[in-house]
């Protein structure tokens, strides 16, 4: 069957070699308009706008003041000229001409007896010298010297310096050189000339929208127009460092000339007021009124099918033998690109279904799979309908042409996985509860892996699967991405688990609490420069295969990510994924160009990793401030050096601090203009900190230090290299409080002593008197207590119980009740001497013997009186003394409420609850009997008073809760002698 291509819809991803990001006043930038831009010997990006001179270090600006003038108005800024001497040369708006000097903390006038008018230019040549051009002369600035040349032929508007170094300038119409100090014209365009050096002989002109060329004899090469608008004059022109020019506009934008010929460049606003070109090859605008724009090789270029009004994102994409890319629209388009640009292709045999995958062969030929059960082969022109009347699944999923010519098919409505060999189709039997495949890949082998949505990861054999348990994720978590390396190792990318590696049987996991940028891994595919790529939720990212190498073998603990965002012109950057598209299978791969092409979910990403920045050097660090309490001590430049601010850039002493200090702050930067995201830093404190610690932002901050000598050391990375061998550091002592310096402790410590000599004897021997007298009088009492508690039970004790013993024995006669009560008294007067001696003993003067005591007292007591007592004890009792007193009114308001409860509560049950913590003892007695509603001041109340006043002797305090109907809990509070006020 043949193939019938047509063009569809024309696409192409218009989007041209160069990005363009902008910084403006909501990003740092003092004013919008950016008359001057130049880099300086530190690497700092130097701004000049109508509100004042700032520096750049790739993520914040910072002002630089102090350029000699009090008013705001004064400190605009026209032009900035970088000095040989490490200064830099400041043009002001009005006049003035500055030099800050290297220290960056001195700013002067650059010469006396300069006319008081505005300077059209200024330049330094290579000796040096500071040219610079006024309406009608040009001056010479040597070692603070000037000096007037000849002035003709009209204003000198520009100065370049050739590479011979000739100075060329531009007066008027004319363009010529300066010999013998006088000027000699070569050139006289119609228009106002521009110039810009060139790297062979001669300068580069920009005139009435032409761009020029002309050398020291005068020769004059036209390179053609760059613009058609005659009123579009330009303000700006450069030569980087390939020998392209560029050109600013001061109302076409900007344009760049190359052996191809001119392309206009994208800026944030038409009106280019400035140029220059940085260290690492960035080009930097500064507009009229769009801030400030840097320009730069754009290494991922975003493409798709263009339907005349959005880009259609291409989401399985496939590259064949010959080099032709083959891929599938969001919308389920078949499409291929050519000539850079992305068609449509229409194939008769499907024009009525919904294109899935597609997938390259070995043989040159392209598999098509639909979502209707159709099968396609492409190869050389012809066109092949498979027989699929076998296809178990609806929609075919993914294709994976195996190295021995079979073909592997994942489908859906139902999930199954088929292996089409020699035209027929096999199934291979799926796990009971069948989860959809999402990823496939091939090994050295000629094993297929395949993955789950489940995050199984299994091997096809002939006829099942085979699970890798050793290769489970945590909980459960889909396999998105398979790739297996040259040595054979299986990569799988997870949905929130990170990147797993199963080599030899052995499984290892990271994630992002290893340096991993992403959790979410839907594409993985490696370059020819060492790196793995990714693709995940949070955009593109890079990894070296080397550093995740080492982690998955337990060689180091951390990888290095670099991530793609703003800097590349990507936003919202998703990867597509198998998750995220149910029913497009994505496929990342690399290729015969170097390329690397990975679907996201908007676009589909062309990366040239032969393009991207790569500076494995790391960036030199720079203390850019110092703050103690919320105030500047050190600054790097930019301050007056008057003592009271160190200057960062010159400091060589330590900084010395005042013990007082609440808290130290320390800003660090390092300059890398095209990733700053990308740099990484660690730090250091010698005197406090015994590793590195890692920087989440350019800033680190100590609470206050004890007393001694510290150094603060930083270290940058660019991400993709190793730290600096040399850190930058900032020593400095923080200073003793006097009472902690040596002579203070010397004089305290003569002083203290001869105080201890002449004290400690005089209180020994007062406290020794004391002991010795109050062990006595303990001895004699405790002696008394013990032989009045003997008597009482020996004598009394023993006589009441003989009594009761008689009386009982004369009970026998039952006509006589007398008897029966007197026996009672006696046995109550028999308790009650019990008490007494329980009360006086000094061997239960302690807290454990009073709880005991009271407790068994209340379950005996409340027992004989029928009713329930439930008792809660402390667990742990301290062993700590009470006085007898104390012990004695405690254990007497416990039974005299007790005996309440029993005569008046009408309860049946009572709980006895006794806390102890270190303020207090707290016994509590609850009755669930009738209650009262108050407490009348008669008779019957002499028990509660007595209560109050027995704690009041004691030092402790009653209360009573009582509700009629629901009986009354009475509180006893006592604290500790010690606790009290």
């Amino acid at each position: 069957m043949g193939l019938i291509v047509a063009c569809a819809t024309a696409a192409a991803a218009d989007q041209t070699a160069w990005f363009t990001r902008s910084w403006q006043t909501d990003d740092g930038l003092p004013n919008n308009q950016v008359m001057a831009v130049s880099q300086g010997p530190d690497g700092y990006l130097w701004v000049g706008t109508p509100a004042g001179l700032a520096r750049f270090d790739g993520i914040r600006f910072r002002e630089f003041s102090n350029l000699g003038s009090n008013s705001h108005e004064d400190q605009g800024v026209n032009s900035i000229v970088p000095s040989q001497s490490g200064g830099l040369w400041i043009k002001m708006r009005r006049w003035p001409i500055f030099y800050i000097d290297p220290s960056l903390s001195t700013v002067t006038p650059a010469a006396d007896g300069l006319p008081n008018e505005r300077p059209a230019a200024m330049m330094e040549d290579k000796e040096g010298c500071l040219w610079v051009g006024y309406p009608d002369s040009i001056w010479q600035i040597r070692n603070g010297i000037a000096t007037k040349l000849t002035g003709e032929q009209g204003i000198a508007s520009g100065f370049v310096m050739d590479v011979n170094g000739a100075v060329w300038v531009a007066k008027g119409n004319h363009v010529g050189v300066f010999r013998n100090n006088q000027f000699k014209s070569l050139m006289h365009p119609k228009f106002r000339p521009h110039l810009a050096a060139a790297h062979s002989n001669g300068v580069w002109v920009a005139a009435g929208g032409q761009l020029l060329k002309c050398d020291q004899e005068g020769r004059v090469e036209n390179y053609g127009f760059y613009q058609t608008d005659s009123h579009a004059a330009p303000t700006e022109i450069l030569e980087d460092h390939t020998g392209a020019v560029w050109i600013g506009t001061d109302s076409g934008g900007l344009f760049r000339h190359d052996a191809s010929g001119f392309t206009r460049i994208e800026t944030s606003h038409p009106g280019i007021l400035s140029l220059g070109e940085d260290r690492e090859g960035n080009i930097w605008a500064g507009t009229a009124g769009g801030g400030l724009d840097r320009i730069s090789p754009r290494s991922v270029q975003l493409e798709g099918l263009d339907d005349g009004s959005s880009l259609i994102a291409i989401q399985s994409v496939c590259e064949t033998t010959n080099g032709v890319l083959w891929g599938v629209s969001q919308s389920g388009l078949l499409v291929s690109r050519t000539n850079a640009q992305w068609r449509a292709i229409q194939i008769s045999a499907l024009r009525t279904e919904a294109i899935t995958c597609v997938a390259a062969d070995r043989s040159g030929g392209v598999w098509v799979g639909t979502r209707n059960r159709r099968l396609v082969h492409m190869r050389d022109g012809n066109l092949t309908v498979m027989e699929t009347n076998g296809v178990v699944g609806r929609i075919i999923l993914a294709l994976l042409p195996a190295s021995n010519g079979d073909l592997w098919m994942s489908e859906q409505v139902p999930v199954s996985l088929q292996c089409l060999h020699a035209g027929q189709l096999r199934t291979v039997p799926m796990p009971g509860y069948a989860p959809r495949i999402t990823a496939m890949a091939e090994d050295g082998s000629g094993n297929i892996w395949v993955g789950s949505e489940r995050g199984d990861l299994m091997r096809a054999e002939e006829n099942h699967l085979v699970k890798e348990d050793a290769a489970a994720p945590p909980s459960h978590r889909s396999i998105l991405s398979l790739h297996v390396s040259p040595d054979d190792a299986l990569w799988i990318g997870y949905e929130g688990a990170g990147l797993g590696r199963l080599k030899e049987g052995h499984f290892s996991r990271i994630g992002t609490e290893r340096g991993l940028f992403d959790d979410n891994i839907s594409q993985i595919v490696p370059d020819d420069e060492g790196w793995y790529w990714f693709g995940g939720e949070r955009g593109l990212f890079k990894v070296r295969r080397a550093e995740l190498e080492a982690v998955m073998n337990g060689a180091a603990d951390h990888v290095s990510s670099i991530h793609y965002g703003q800097n590349e012109g990507l936003f919202s950057v998703e990867a597509n994924s198998a998750n995220a598209s149910p029913f497009i299978a994505p496929g990342a791969f690399r290729g015969k160009d170097g390329r690397l092409w990975i679907p996201l979910r908007k676009a589909l990403a062309a990366v040239d990793p032969k393009v991207m920045h790569s500076n494995p050097e790391p960036p030199p660090p720079l203390l850019t401030q110092a703050a103690m309490d919320g105030q500047i001590i050190a600054s790097y430049g930019g301050v007056p050096a008057n003592g009271k601010v160190a200057n960062l850039k010159t400091l060589r002493a330590p900084l010395e601090l005042p013990p007082n200090h609440r808290r130290l702050e320390f800003d660090f930067t390092a300059i890398n203009l095209s990733e700053p995201e990308n740099i990484r830093f660690r730090y250091r404190l010698d005197g406090l900190d015994d590793n590195w610690v890692t920087a989440e932002t350019r800033s680190a901050g100590y609470s206050r230090l004890t007393a001694g000598d510290y150094k603060f050391n930083v270290e940058a990375s660019n991400g993709d290299g190793p730290w600096n061998q040399a850190p930058v550091t900032l020593a400095f002592t923080v200073l003793p409080f006097f009472w902690q310096t040596w002579w203070f402790r010397v004089v305290v410590l003569a002083m203290f002593t001869s105080l201890v000599i002449a004290v400690v004897r005089y209180i020994s021997f007062r406290r020794l008197r004391a002991e010795l007298l109050t062990l006595e009088q303990r001895a004699a009492l405790d002696k008394e207590r013990s032989r009045i508690a003997r008597d009482l039970h020996d004598d009394l004790g023993c006589s009441l119980n003989q009594v009761a013993l008689t009386l009982d024995m004369a009970q026998s006669d039952p006509a006589n009740g007398t008897i029966q009560r007197c026996s009672s008294m006696v046995r109550q007067t028999a308790r009650s001497v019990d008490e007494i001696v329980w009360a006086i003993n000094p061997r239960n003067d302690t807290l454990r013997y009073m709880v005991d005591y009271i407790s068994q007292f209340a379950v005996e007591f409340l027992h004989a009186a029928g009713i329930r007592c439930r008792v809660d004890l402390p667990d742990n009792v301290p062993d700590r003394l009470i006085s007898p007193e104390a012990r004695h009114n405690l254990f007497l308001v416990v039974k005299e409420t007790l005996n309440n409860v029993a005569r008046h509560a009408r309860a049946n049950e009572v709980q006895l609850r006794i806390a102890v913590d270190s303020q207090q003892v707290a016994i509590a007695i609850e009755d669930n009997g009738c209650g009262f509603a108050n407490q009348t001041d008669n008779a019957s109340c002499d028990g509660l008073r007595n209560l109050r006043q027995r704690m009041q002797e004691v030092g402790g305090r009653l209360q009573i809760e009582s509700r009629v109907g629901a009986g009354t809990r009475v509180s006893f509070l006592y604290s500790w002698p010690s606790q009290r006020q």
